[in-house]
């Protein structure tokens, strides 16, 4: 908590660890230590880097708040599992409860709500890709792996 919340504060305040050494009387090496979480210095030194910085000891030992950066994805997804990027076009026809070919001629023919994916051919043959992410965002079906 101390190693970020400094790193934070000193980016925020545009102060180095040089000129925060130098301004505590601490050495660059245990400035760096402390913004790397290597060590954690004293509750004295806590003090005289909060007074250097001009913040309170509570904004450089209070756990980070977090702040969402995007809203909640309605897909669940297992914790450590990595999230299906794409779908083939029998998971797709079974999230749909359809016909395989029915999400294969969509693709093809461009029809209004197949725009999760797309069907090219090539040398005679068609392949599809479907964007899991896509499908989710259009059908309101979440994708499960």
């Amino acid at each position: 908590m101390f190693a970020e919340n400094l790193k934070e504060i000193m980016t925020r305040k545009k102060v180095s660890g040089a000129v925060l050494a130098r301004k505590t009387g601490y050495s660059k090496a245990a400035i760096s230590q402390y913004v790397n979480g290597i060590n954690v210095p004293s509750q004295e030194r806590v003090e005289a880097i909060a007074a250097v910085l001009g913040v309170t000891v509570e904004e450089l030992t209070a756990a980070p708040v977090q702040k969402p950066t995007a809203p909640p994805c309605k897909c669940t997804v297992q914790p450590y599992v990595q999230q299906k990027v794409t779908l083939t076009c029998k998971e797709a026809a079974t999230l749909l409860h359809k016909h395989e070919s029915y999400v294969r001629k969509g693709l093809r023919e461009g029809r209004p709500g197949f725009e999760y994916g797309s069907a090219v051919k090539t040398s005679g043959k068609w392949s599809y890709c479907i964007y899991a992410n896509k499908f989710t965002e259009i059908t309101g079906i979440p994708v499960n792996v």
